[in-house]
């Protein structure tokens, strides 16, 4: 048996997948619903993708529910050791997510957040590929 695929979403591309099930990144999460990629995701992505969806996406509510009966695996929140390590690749809010992937150790990191995640020294700072959903669809869903 072939070993899945383990894909970290960002709440960028988790809540996209979501919102438009058409789209690359609902390209994505179906093959998470269909058991063709191990999702993986953060105690950060679910608080922000919960924040995002009382405020920006309540018509999303029962898809997020969804989403988590998967299940999908959820990585232990970082160290603080492991976040300082991770703002020092990427030094934004965005560093515990970084650093929650890092400890993941997934196969690739799917994102839409280009102005932060797809800096050159991001990516060639961590072991593993970021890709847009669209760049993700291409390269291993086709």
């Amino acid at each position: 048996m072939a070993k899945k695929l383990r894909a970290f979403l960002d709440t960028s591309a988790l809540l996209s997948g979501l919102n438009s099930p058409t789209g690359a990144a609902g390209v994505i999460i179906a093959a998470c619903f269909g058991h063709n990629i191990i999702p993986v995701i953060s105690p950060q992505v679910i608080e922000e993708s919960e924040r995002n969806v009382a405020r920006k996406f309540p018509m999303l509510g029962n898809s997020f529910r969804s989403f988590l009966l998967l299940p999908p695996e959820i990585t232990p929140n970082p160290t603080l050791k492991q976040i300082r390590k991770a703002y020092q690749i990427l030094p934004t809010s965005d560093a515990p997510i970084l650093a929650a992937a890092l400890r993941a150790g997934p196969d690739v990191l799917i994102t839409w957040d280009i102005h932060d995640f797809l800096r050159t020294n991001v990516t060639q700072g961590v072991p593993f590929p970021i890709l847009l959903p669209g760049d993700f669809v291409i390269q291993y869903l086709r």
